[in-house]
């Protein structure tokens, strides 16, 4: 998993090494390799694995190479979370996971700032270095950093692991899916040679809509709305149109919205919206979440075009500028 981050986040040392991490990834990892590339003491981008998969650890060492190539003169920096096995302090939990990422940095001439292990990145958990085992330390607790305080006040909500993150997007119960599925298709039968123009307006204007009045809006959308704009999305124009909402003011009502609907609709139309949540938290920072939601649209529609490609850009660690270009190269063919 590869997630950008917020501009001023910053390590000077193993303590906010390990309380900056669930910050960053947007959860507190538990039996993971986590891999912050640096620029300084700035971190630039960061990936994690599961342990013991050693294939997601080789992918994440694999995932390095273009992202060092970008960032010349960069270093970086390991932290091992759980994985067991060992008797810290004398012995050190999954060396062999440092030692190929070494190996791997070593190919590419970048240096290793520094590389540690700590049971969790909760307040409190001691951490050790792997480097020089007597070397220890206290980490700080996460909720009191300066990263913490910058990660409120973009929006962001650290969860308490992985699982936690995902039933944000969980699907509504099968009977609520198998009602709105019905929904659908009649209502592709009903607009069979339909106006094709005439439906993108139509539709345009209720996504607006649904955008504008989900800040205020207290109870869930009926059946019939879901259907509705779960139909409208599987429109390439509308999906554009979708796609401008999260660069202005409504940003993060639309944001809402492809969160509920990715809840709400069935499959296959899920997919558009759970990919265009993807577009939107990528793009904030929120790189975890937007790979939650890349697997909820891989589920509902394996090949679904949007998501091929944002799946590419993220295991490219291609930074959000990247995907904010396409979003105003889609605004221009919108324009308010």
């Amino acid at each position: 998993m590869t997630t950008p981050v917020l501009p001023s986040a910053r390590i000077h040392g193993p303590g906010d090494l390990v309380a900056a991490v669930p910050h960053l990834l947007g959860f507190h990892p538990a039996d993971s390799v986590v891999v912050l590339v640096l620029r300084g003491d700035s971190v630039v981008v960061v990936l994690r694995a599961d342990l013991p998969d050693a294939a997601q650890v080789r992918d994440a060492a694999d995932k390095l190479a273009p992202v060092v190539r970008r960032t010349p003169g960069c270093s970086v920096a390991v932290l091992v979370v759980g994985g067991g096995g060992a008797d810290p302090p004398e012995v050190l939990p999954r060396p062999d996971v440092v030692r190929s990422l070494l190996r791997r940095l070593g190919a590419l001439g970048v240096p290793l700032a520094r590389a540690v292990w700590a049971p969790g990145t909760a307040g409190g958990e001691p951490w050790f270095d792997y480097a020089d085992v007597g070397r220890t330390g206290t980490a700080p607790d996460a909720r009191a950093t300066y990263l913490a305080a910058l990660s409120a006040a973009a929006g962001h909500v650290t969860y308490g692991s992985r699982a936690e993150m995902a039933e944000l997007l969980s699907p509504d119960p099968p009977e609520a899916l198998a009602r709105r599925a019905a929904l659908l298709d009649r209502r592709t039968a009903a607009l069979e040679g339909a106006d094709p123009d005439e439906l993108v307006t139509r539709h345009c204007r209720a996504l607006l809509v649904a955008v504008e009045r989900t800040p205020g809006r207290t109870t869930p959308l009926p059946d019939d709305e879901v259907a509705e704009l779960a139909f409208a999305l599987s429109s390439p124009r509308v999906r554009d149109l979708a796609l401008t909402l999260a660069l202005g003011a409504h940003a993060m009502a639309a944001e809402r919205l492809w969160t509920e609907l990715t809840r709400a609709a069935p499959a296959p139309e899920r997919a558009e919206a759970a990919a265009l949540l993807a577009f939107a938290t990528y793009l904030r920072g929120e790189g975890a979440l937007a790979v939650l939601a890349l697997e909820r649209a891989e589920a509902a529609c394996p090949g679904h075009r949007m998501t091929t490609l944002l799946r590419g850009a993220l295991q490219g660690a291609m930074p959000p500028d990247y995907l904010r270009s396409l979003a105003e190269e889609a605004a221009r063919a919108y324009p308010s």
